[in-house]
């Protein structure tokens, strides 16, 4: 059959209304780096570089689609791409997947300390972020896939209003966000912001996760009429998603660009940026503000744990549900040095540079082998075509994507050595 030729069902409202899937997608995209990329945005850009998001969502949404076309056309887990390529990419994703989830959810863990320790002064850090992360932990024992997403689809909701109602109190000018959908190049050092929300838009191996879940939710078919039909719903999705990442950012760079951009502060991180808000909106939008932080850290946390335990056990070929009990083993595994990284403290700066070494590395490779594997003409009925205008458009969003992934790469690898070199 011609590729892309058969018609896909149209979807109801309520179908298209089932965004649980792709409100676990939005947690990897809204974190603490995101809000902290956010508020720098507007602390120094105001709502110039909004446009950032929906023009990186492409390569997001693109790299997603094409984990799961592959899925959907042999039935085969994402990590099983890079087995075929090569044997050592294994051993190369199983590291990538251990130091990304360590350092990933740390930072979320440290992020819902901070909060706590906002409310309540006399609380430390360790204890803060401990009790989080084992919070995390004893929700992912409980193995139920169907309340993890509707439990992820209401905090979303939540967090979501948290940040906008902080900034209404604040007094925020919205007449201007619109002009932020403009793609433009603003005065003064914009690149380093770009790249770092590009950084967090296409974190390749992250979004590899979606295929898990069609998994779990046993979303998947040997009709191809059906096949269609999956990769049709599934695209609202995760387009929800990534959307979401865009939608969370306007109130946060609304708000920055209202109380810190008139006297040129930038925050040191999104903690910092709630103290600023109190005299000026009021204890409220502090308040607000902070439950929205500890809501986005929290998910965060939550995600890359069941990111990186699915890649796991996909690596291993060990079964790929969340109510096994390897998933609670690893996700064990990760929670047992939480408390310790946060005894060490780690200075943000050394967690950046880690953290860019190996994205420097992870991106290229993950986006040439996603490439190399759907370009392939076994792909059948889900292969390249240039013959109508749709297929057409999903080539070139492939190839943007893996552009953009090489692009981010090799800034990323350029600004690590001249940062170790200086």
């Amino acid at each position: 059959m011609a590729p892309w030729s058969v018609k896909p069902k149209r979807l109801g409202l309520k179908r298209i209304l089932c965004i649980g899937g792709g409100s676990l997608i939005a947690a990897f995209y809204i974190g603490t780096g995101d809000i902290a990329i956010a508020s720098s945005m507007g602390a120094k850009f105001g709502f110039r570089l909004w446009w950032t998001y929906f023009v990186l969502g492409i390569a997001g949404w693109a790299l997603i689609d094409m984990s799961v076309r592959y899925f959907l056309r042999f039935g085969r887990t994402p990590m099983t791409i890079f087995k075929d390529a090569h044997p050592v990419f294994s051993i190369y994703m199983f590291l990538t997947v251990i130091v990304c989830t360590l350092f990933g959810s740390y930072s979320q863990w440290n992020a819902c300390a901070m909060v706590i320790t906002g409310f309540f002064p006399r609380v430390p850090l360790e204890l803060g972020g401990g009790l989080a992360a084992l919070t995390a932990m004893l929700f992912v024992f409980q193995g139920m896939f169907k309340r993890l997403e509707r439990v992820f689809v209401v905090v979303l909701m939540a967090l979501i209003g948290c940040f906008f109602a902080s900034a209404v109190l604040v007094g925020v000018n919205w007449s201007r966000a619109l002009a932020g959908l403009v793609p433009q190049a603003p005065e003064g050092e914009w690149h380093p912001l770009f790249m770092s929300n590009a950084g967090s838009m296409i974190n390749a191996w992250l979004i590899l996760i979606y295929p898990y879940t069609l998994m779990e939710k046993k979303w998947f078919s040997g009709k191809l009429t059906e096949k269609v039909n999956i990769l049709h719903r599934v695209r609202f999705d995760y387009a929800w998603g990534i959307l979401a990442a865009g939608v969370v950012a306007l109130p946060i760079m609304a708000t920055a660009q209202a109380i810190l951009k008139p006297f040129a502060i930038v925050p040191g991180n999104p903690a910092d940026f709630s103290v600023l808000l109190e005299p000026v909106a009021g204890r409220w939008a502090s308040s607000l503000f902070l439950l929205g932080l500890f809501a986005a850290a929290w998910t965060s946390g939550v995600a890359w744990w069941l990111g990186g335990a699915y890649a796991l056990m996909d690596i291993f070929n060990l079964p790929i549900r969340m109510n096994s009990k390897p998933m609670k083993i690893i996700v064990l595994l990760f929670f047992l040095p939480s408390v310790p990284l946060l005894l060490i403290r780690i200075p943000p700066m050394y967690q950046i540079k880690v953290f860019a070494a190996f994205l420097a590395f992870v991106f290229p490779v993950v986006g040439l082998v996603l490439l190399w594997r759907v370009t392939r003409r076994d792909m059948g009925y889900f292969r390249w075509s240039l013959r109508r205008p749709g297929p057409i458009l999903l080539v070139l969003a492939d190839i943007f994507a893996v552009c953009l992934s090489l692009y981010v790469g090799w800034g990323t690898g350029v600004k690590v050595f001249k940062a170790f070199a200086g």
